[in-house]
């Protein structure tokens, strides 16, 4: 999963959108997102029109006729992940919205996350990836507010801990 979210972990405003713009971090996501399958919600998709370049979306939705162009569809994660499985991907990276990340957090390995710090106004939220199980941290770097970035962030890599089983003999 990718994501830039507040302090307050906001990551979209209250009519859609991302409530900042820092081009530092915008770098950071097409860097990590290029030629890679990308699931994201609808409105997410919508919102992200014209953006994609090397990048494969893969639009979420309950929604049995939506259709656009070449776009692939998938009804649920696990049909999204199959879906990239099967057109070679090594990697489906989750671009949100809320209601995406929220369903695609328990099959996370990895979180690529960009900690904005403010507290921003907003009506989206990344889900609280801390209570959904140990995380340990694989890398962070951080860079200061400058004149094109307003606010001060941090790049944040993730990797999903796993319980180590023992197995009796």
């Amino acid at each position: 999963m990718i994501s830039a979210y507040a302090e307050n972990r906001v990551i979209g405003g209250k009519n859609g959108g991302i409530p900042w713009h820092l081009p530092r971090d915008s770098t950071h996501f097409c860097g990590y997102t290029q030629n890679k399958y990308m699931l994201l919600g609808r409105r997410t998709y919508s919102e992200m029109t014209g953006w994609f370049t090397t990048q494969k979306p893969i639009v979420l939705t309950r929604n049995g006729s939506f259709a656009n162009g070449d776009v692939l569809v998938a009804a649920s994660v696990p049909d999204a992940i199959e879906l990239a499985k099967a057109k070679g991907a090594e990697e489906l990276v989750v671009s949100g919205g809320a209601s995406v990340y929220a369903a695609a957090l328990p099959f996370a390995e990895r979180l690529v996350l960009t900690r904005i710090e403010a507290n921003i106004p907003g009506g989206a939220h990344f889900p609280d990836y801390q209570a959904s199980g140990g995380w340990e941290t694989v890398s962070s770097e951080h860079f200061p507010a400058d004149a094109e970035n307003a606010y001060a962030m941090t790049f944040v890599e993730l990797s999903r801990v796993h319980a180590k089983v023992m197995v009796k003999k």
